[in-house]
């Protein structure tokens, strides 16, 4: 091996340069809240991610997004399997609505606000009842 040559990435980045890329890209933050209301860490990763899309959509689109399988793992790190089941347990908490739309059909994701804010009411009140009193 000729040590007087820096090893690269295959990208042809200096090893050191792409692992500091990598360590130092965007974090993935949810909500922890989330967790118990949407079923699992899964669950409320994609939740929050939701949130987040949910921030750039028009108005005129009343809350609908789309985006695509690879879109979510790209951002989120879920896999195919992992969103399909975080997906289905956000449905069945009524947290998520999906509805497909045109030829082929694209998925599009409204999150249930007012049932999440419900949810976070309920959670609140029973987790902190009695603590804030004293």
């Amino acid at each position: 091996m000729d040590r007087s040559r820096p090893q690269t990435s295959p990208s042809g980045l200096p090893l050191a340069t792409a692992l500091m890329l990598d360590i130092f890209d965007e974090p993935i933050v949810f909500h922890r809240a989330y967790v118990a209301i949407a079923g699992s860490i899964t669950a409320a990763l994609f939740l929050s991610y939701a949130g987040y899309a949910y921030a750039d959509i028009p108005e005129e689109r009343e809350g609908w997004f789309t985006r695509t399988q690879n879109e979510w793992e790209r951002d989120t790190g879920l896999t195919r399997r992992e969103q399909e089941t975080a997906r289905r347990q956000l449905r069945e908490r009524g947290l998520l609505e999906e509805r497909r739309v045109g030829m082929p059909a694209v998925l599009w994701y409204r999150v249930n606000w007012a049932r999440l804010r419900d949810s976070l009411e309920r959670q609140s009140r029973s987790h902190w009842a009695g603590r804030l009193d004293e």
